[in-house]
């Protein structure tokens, strides 16, 4: 990127802040910009630049760093990060696991789907490692790579399969990680950091995923004798419940989590709603119930402090 294409690159960037928001603070942009890329190099340029302009597009959704939406994103970046690894890592260990064969090995797109689905796994642990140690910014662009690789598991599978696949279940493959994706490219960067606490609540859900998706695997080869291969699916809709009960204004790392596990749930479970299985309807009511419990709290509370009507 020459001088030239980086100032286009900046100005552009600028363009997407709400107008009053850039009359007001271009000059600033602009100079922190300049400083950070003093001594950089084409990429360190264009990472600038885009930081800019995740800046803007977050002023103008309302997922800055002083909303509370921003708050809830920046608590459910790590953990998404977490669920993404863990989930990638149970799905290669099911892989090379002994006796297992889910796909011939013989076609050119088996081929390259198991290249790619080892390789999925590799990035999210680069990018869990990033995270660990508080480097954001590595986080973040190891993280458009590992979306786009796991998207091409979607034109592989259709191809290794003989595009036997169903429609619900290619949409969702995209929309999973396009939602991780957006989950941690969408927290604002000032409110990322490394703790010890987000770095426990890391280990911790980084272990949920891969047992959860490791219990959906094993179950699915070898189902157990409570409803079948779709039983352990119901999990993730527990997970997402469990958060949910706890997620209020005043608990963002509860809120985070719903918002984190919000995918992976979906996946899971809506398979189980069509046709509706007695698993998908439980999965259902448990979430719904579950999602309305911070509604009826917050219902109470502004009861509470609402002024008496005068006589």
């Amino acid at each position: 990127m020459t001088q030239q294409d980086s100032s286009r690159a900046l100005r552009w960037a600028l363009r997407l802040h709400p107008a009053a928001y850039r009359a007001e603070h271009e000059a600033e942009l602009t100079a922190i910009y300049a400083q950070a890329t003093q001594d950089a190099g084409p990429l360190g340029r264009l990472r600038e630049a885009l930081d800019v302009a995740g800046h803007g597009l977050r002023r103008r959704t309302g997922l800055g760093s002083d909303r509370t939406a921003g708050q809830v994103l920046a608590q459910a970046a790590p953990l998404a990060v977490g669920l993404a690894t863990g989930g990638s890592v149970a799905n290669l260990l099911w892989l090379v696991a002994p006796g297992i064969k889910t796909m011939p090995s013989s076609s050119l797109p088996s081929v390259l789907l198991l290249a790619n689905q080892g390789l999925v796994p590799l990035v999210w642990l680069a990018v869990l490692a990033a995270v660990w140690s508080g480097r954001w910014t590595v986080a973040r662009a190891l993280v458009v790579p590992a979306t786009v690789l796991r998207l091409a598991d979607v034109p592989l599978l259709l191809l290794a399969h003989g595009f036997h696949g169903t429609d619900t279940g290619t949409v969702l493959n995209l929309t999973v990680p396009l939602l991780t994706g957006a989950v941690v490219l969408a927290a604002p960067r000032d409110l990322l950091g490394s703790s010890q606490p987000q770095r426990s609540a890391l280990a911790g859900t980084t272990a949920l995923a891969v047992l959860l998706v490791g219990a959906q695997l094993v179950n699915m080869y070898y189902p157990q004798p409570l409803g079948g291969p779709r039983t352990t699916h119901t999990l993730w809709a527990a997970a997402l419940a469990v958060a949910l009960l706890f997620s209020t204004r005043d608990r963002l790392p509860a809120a985070g989590l719903a918002v984190a596990v919000l995918p992976g749930a979906l996946q899971a479970t809506v398979p189980l709603l069509h046709p509706l299985t007695p698993a998908g309807a439980g999965a259902l009511l448990l979430v719904l119930l579950s999602s309305a419990m911070p509604l009826l709290r917050a219902r109470r509370r502004r009861a509470r402090i609402a002024p008496p009507s005068a006589a």
